[in-house]
C-alpha cells in the first residue's frame, strides 16, 4: 500500500477551542485510517493566509492531494477577500494552477442568519474548487443543501455528507472516552451572542439573563453548574453568569499552550452542556455529552437536525424560552443513560461514513480499494502531536510575519520608485526586521 503525502490548509489557534482542536482531529483521523499506512500529512499552511504563486509550485512538487478544511469555511466576512468570497484565500488564477486533486473536508456553510449572500467570486470559485476535488464533503446536511444551489447542476450530486471529525473524539482518543456516567444533575454553560446575530435581532442581555436566570434556578435545585469558554468572546457571558454565585467551576479552554487536549478530557466526564458555538455541540457531542443548544445560527439546527434532535436547538426568540429550556435541561437528565446509548450509536454511523469517505478518496487517488480501518494515537503520541501542533503554529506566525514584511518592502519600493527619490534610507528599517525572520526560517 502507498502511504499518499498530503498538504493541509488548516487553522491553528489557541484562542478558539472548536479551531484548536478540529484541524488536529483531521489530521488524526487521516493518519490513523488503514493503520496509519495510508495519509500522512507532511505539510500545512494556514488557509486564511494569501496563497503564493510558491505555494501552488511547492504542493505540485511535493506532495499527491491538497486536503482543505474542516471548519466553516463558507462564510464571506470572516477573512474577507476578493480573491475567492470565502475564507480559503486562494486566487482563481493561482487555484487553477494547483494541479494536485482536492480534497474538501468536512467544510460548512457558516452563514449567520439573515446574513447577505456570497459575493464575487464565491460562485466562479467553489465550483472551481469542486471541479478540481476528489472529493467534496460538508460537515452537516443543511450545509450540502444550501451549498448546492451555488454548484452547477450537472455536479450537485457530488456534493456529499463528511461529519466533522471532532464529533468522533470517542474513536480518535478511545483512552479517555467513558461508555458510562455517574448519573448527576450537572451541567456546563457557554454562550456568546454577538454582532451578527443581534443585526438578525438577538438580544444578547435578554438572551443572556434568561439563560442565567434558568442556570440559577437549576442550582438552587441541586445542579452543579460549570462554565466552558471556547474563546475570549465567550468570557462577557462567563463573567455573568459568576456574578450571581452559581459557577462550581470554570474551565477556560483558550489563550495557553496546554488546552489542546484538555477539553477532549474535560467532556469526557461531562452530561450536560449548553451553548451557543457550533464546536459547543460537536466537540462535547463527539465525547458522549448530550449537547443542548441555543438556536442563533443555522448550523446549530442542521447539527442538532443530523444527531435526531431538532428540539435540542432551541430558539431563544420564542415566547416561553426559558420554559422550554427548563424542561429540556431536566427531560434530558430524566432520560441520560437512555440518550448516551442513542448519540453512540449515532456517533458509530459518523464514524462508519468517514472511514468510507476514506476509503472511496484513497481509492480515487490510488485505484486501490482497501479495508477501512482504524488507530488512534496512544498517550505518548498524543504527547507528541500537542508539541508538533504548537511548533507549527509557531512557524506559522513566523511565516504570516515575514510575508506580511516583504509586502511592506515591496510597497515601500514602489512608492519610493514612484516619487524617484532614493531608495537605501527608507528601505533600511524593513530589511533590518526582515532579518531575524528570515534567520529563524532558515533555522539559523
Amino acid at each position: 500500500m502507498k502511504r499518499l503525502r498530503l498538504f493541509h490548509f488548516d487553522i491553528k489557534t489557541y484562542g478558539n477551542y472548536g479551531d484548536t482542536l478540529l484541524f488536529e482531529t483531521v489530521r488524526e483521523l487521516f493518519e490513523g485510517f488503514a493503520g496509519g499506512d495510508a495519509f500522512e500529512i507532511v505539510q500545512s499552511r494556514q488557509l486564511r493566509d494569501p496563497v503564493t504563486a510558491r505555494l501552488v509550485d511547492f504542493i505540485n512538487e511535493n506532495v499527491d492531494a491538497v486536503v482543505i478544511g474542516g471548519g466553516g469555511l463558507f462564510l464571506s466576512d470572516t477573512n474577507p477577500n476578493q480573491r475567492s468570497g470565502w475564507q480559503w484565500n486562494i486566487s482563481l488564477d493561482l487555484l487553477r494552477r494547483i494541479e494536485k486533486p482536492l480534497i474538501i473536508f468536512a467544510v460548512g456553510n457558516n452563514r449567520f442568519i439573515d446574513q447577505a449572500d456570497f459575493a464575487d467570486p464565491f460562485r466562479e470559485h467553489v465550483n472551481l474548487t469542486l471541479e478540481k476535488s476528489i472529493f467534496f464533503g460538508l460537515r452537516n446536511h443543511g450545509s450540502v443543501e444550501t451549498v448546492k444551489p451555488y454548484i452547477t447542476e450537472s455536479n450537485r450530486d457530488r456534493v456529499t455528507y463528511q461529519p466533522c471529525p471532532t464529533t468522533l473524539s470517542s474513536f480518535l482518543y478511545p483512552d479517555l472516552f467513558r461508555d458510562e456516567l455517574p448519573h448527576e444533575r450537572r451541567i456546563s454553560a457557554e454562550s456568546i451572542v454577538g454582532k451578527r446575530q443581534a443585526r438578525a435581532g438577538f438580544d444578547a442581555d435578554k438572551i443572556y439573563a434568561d439563560q442565567i436566570d434558568v442556570l440559577e434556578k437549576l442550582n438552587g435545585e441541586g445542579w452543579r453548574v460549570e462554565s466552558v469558554p471556547h474563546a475570549r468572546a465567550d468570557m462577557g457571558f462567563h463573567d455573568r453568569l459568576t456574578e450571581r454565585g452559581v459557577v462550581s467551576s470554570e474551565h477556560i479552554l483558550w489563550g495557553n499552550r496546554d488546552v489542546l487536549y484538555q477539553g477532549i478530557e474535560y467532556f469526557a466526564g461531562l452530561p450536560i452542556i449548553l451553548g451557543t458555538r457550533g464546536h459547543a455541540q460537536m466537540v462535547p457531542f463527539g465525547m458522549g455529552t448530550i449537547p443542548l443548544s441555543l438556536y442563533v445560527h443555522h448550523k446549530i439546527r442542521y447539527f442538532a437536525t443530523d444527531i435526531g434532535h431538532a428540539d435540542w436547538a432551541i430558539d431563544p426568540r420564542q415566547d416561553g424560552f426559558q420554559d422550554t429550556l427548563y424542561k429540556t435541561i431536566n427531560e434530558v437528565y430524566e432520560r441520560q443513560p437512555e440518550l448516551r446509548k442513542e448519540l453512540a450509536d449515532v456517533r458509530q454511523g459518523f464514524f462508519d461514513t468517514s472511514l468510507d469517505n476514506l476509503t472511496a478518496i484513497y481509492k480515487s487517488l490510488t485505484g486501490e480499494t482497501i479495508t477501512p480501518s482504524f488507530r488512534a494515537l496512544t498517550p505518548p503520541e498524543r504527547r507528541t502531536a500537542a508539541r508538533a501542533y504548537d511548533s507549527s503554529m509557531r512557524f506559522d506566525k513566523l511565516e504570516q510575519d515575514n510575508g506580511r514584511l516583504k509586502r511592506e518592502l515591496n510597497k515601500a519600493r514602489k512608492d519610493l520608485e514612484a516619487a524617484g527619490g532614493p531608495r537605501k534610507s527608507m528601505t533600511d528599517g524593513l530589511r533590518r526586521r526582515l532579518r531575524p525572520l528570515r534567520n529563524k526560517l532558515a533555522g539559523k
